[in-house]
Parts: C-alpha cells; structure tokens; sequence
C-alpha cells in the first residue's frame, strides 16, 4: 500500500492502474511536526478568511479520525467499502483522464463520493468555532457540543481559551477524540464522554456560554450500528426530529445563559426541512437567529442558505450587546 506523509494534493502517475489506485493509501497522514505546525496556526489565527482553502487545525481532525471513511449511506455503501470496489474505481479513473492532464489524490477522493452516491461528508472547520467563541466576547466561557464529532468544534473552542465539554457515542470517534486531546495537551481544557446526548444532564456543567453542534442528518449519514444512534431509535424523519432533535435543543437552551450563544451546523437535506426545525424551536424558546458563520454566509439571503453548510446563530431575545465605549480626544 502507498503510505503518504504529508500532501493533501498528491499526484498521481498518469500510468495508474485502477489495481494501484485501489492500492493507494487514501488516508490523510500527517507527521507530528506538521500536526503541531497546524495547531499552532489555529490558534495564533486572529482574522479569518472565507475561502475554502483557509482551515487551520484541520489537519489533526483529519489525521486523527480515520474512521470518518467508514461512514455509511442508507444502502450500507461506504467510502471505503467504494475504494475497494473495481467498478467504481475505473470509472472514477475514466472520468479523471478524460477531464484533466493529471490527476490528484483530492479530485480522486470527491469523484469516489460523487460515484458511490455518498453524501459529501465533511469536517467542521476548527476556525469557525473560535470565531465563536470570540463573538461571544468573554476570554473564557464554557461550550457544550452534544455531538462531538471529528474535533472541529473541540479545536477551535480550545484555542479560543474556553472549556469544551461534549459527549460522543461512537467508542471508535471519542478514542481518536482522546488521542486529539493528548497530542495538544488539553487534558484540562477538554472533556468528552462516550455517550449519547440525550442521556447526559447538561445541568451538571452548567450553565454554559456557548452551545455549539452539528448534530446527525437523521439517517443521511450511517456513523455505525449502535442502538446508541439517535438515527436507530427512530424509524422516519419527523420522528426522530420530534422525539430527539427538538427535546435536545430544548435541553442545551434550558442550561445556556439568558447572554449566551446558540449555534447549530444544520443544512436541509433531501425533502426534509431541518433548518426550519432548529430555527423554528428556538424561536418558541425566546431565541432568535441573528447571525450565520460558513463561506459568504450573509443573514440577508438565508433563502438561499437553507441547502448549503452553515452554522445559525442564535441570542435570547433579552439578550443586548454591550454599548461601545465612549472616548473623547
């Protein structure tokens, strides 16, 4: 097997057989020096740009959890399980040599998921959770994320100087979650159970600053078969977003300060309309939406952002920001 140690954008021979493509190493792979090189841009970053190829701190979510190949669609299909598979691959391989004169690891990887009807699973970007928490103002605060995931939020939270409390049910995400902790010795900044959600009393931290998630797509995306998954405990959508969605929003806002934030990475998907259902209860909670964070996300055109990745930003409607100091010269 090709192991790599360091570019994302490999290229790859224009020679390549689909038997060593299948054969190449697909897994971002990192050494310690870039690792602690990206941890350390993230948390100098003070300014933020919208482009995509600005993601600082990404490369440990990236190296860490590995296991983010084996996310499964409905049909039981997985990145992974795709890579192995031949007809896949040459099509993939086709498709590559008939539009481009070289071919790359980073094209490859996008063809796969395009291929095997995937959903485009992604990583949430470290930066946009410390730009969280510096919207929020305060140097240090407390942020609840009830599903943790692949370390985005936990990354920018740390570096952003706040405690991270979350839980994480999937055993094999929350080791690589640890793992994370240890290499940027946050031990005592950053706290993760494995469990689910809704059986952790948030009362207990609380009450906290900041709540930050991105939670399931209901089914869209398949983490692995534990009872534990909110997505196996309900059979259709409005079910689960009923019995499971909406009493967790309600659970973080009863524990969140009244001058807190609320932040939820939630897109519509298929016909169903999440975003609405996260807008929509806290609203019923006295909780507006006042901002977006992503890439170009104004709050004027949220008709428009309603498919796209976004985080919505939420205060109490008894929330008033701080009035700007008056100087005189």
């Amino acid at each position: 097997m090709v192991r790599r140690t360091k570019q994302v954008s490999q290229a790859l021979p224009s020679t390549l057989t689909v038997q060593q493509l299948m054969a190449t190493d697909y897994r971002y792979n990192y050494g310690p020096a870039e690792l602690q090189e990206d941890w350390d841009r993230l948390r100098r970053s003070r300014t933020y740009k919208s482009g995509s190829q600005f993601k600082p701190g990404m490369k440990l979510c990236q190296h860490y959890c590995d296991n983010f190949w084996d996310i499964e669609n409905t049909a039981g299909q997985s990145f992974a399980q795709a890579w192995r598979d031949p007809v896949i691959m040459q099509r993939v391989l086709d498709w590559g040599r008939q539009g481009m004169s070289q071919l790359w690891l980073s094209w490859i990887r996008r063809a796969v998921f395009m291929n095997a009807s995937l959903a485009n699973s992604s990583f949430y970007r470290p930066h946009f959770s410390k730009q969280l928490v510096e919207m929020h103002g305060a140097s240090q605060g407390i942020l609840y994320d009830p599903c943790a995931g692949w370390g985005g939020r936990m990354l920018g939270t740390v570096a952003g100087g706040w405690q991270y409390h979350a839980c994480e049910p999937n055993a094999q995400t929350h080791a690589n979650l640890q793992q994370m902790i240890q290499f940027i010795g946050a031990q005592n900044q950053a706290h993760v159970l494995c469990q689910p959600a809704e059986t952790f009393d948030v009362s207990t931290i609380g009450p906290v600053d900041a709540v930050l998630t991105s939670p399931p797509y209901f089914n869209l995306e398949v983490y692995n078969h534990s009872p534990d998954q909110s997505y196996n405990q309900h059979s259709t959508y409005s079910a689960w977003s009923d019995n499971w969605l909406k009493p967790l929003i309600r659970h973080c806002l009863a524990n969140l300060k009244t001058d807190g934030i609320s932040a939820w990475n939630v897109m519509n998907f298929k016909k169903h309309d999440l975003v609405t259902d996260v807008i929509d209860t806290h609203r019923a909670l006295g909780w507006h939406l006042v901002d977006t964070l992503g890439f170009q996300t104004p709050l004027a055109n949220i008709r428009k952002l309603r498919n796209k990745d976004v985080t919505y930003v939420f205060r109490h409607v008894s929330y008033k920001p701080p009035q700007p100091m008056v100087t005189f010269e």
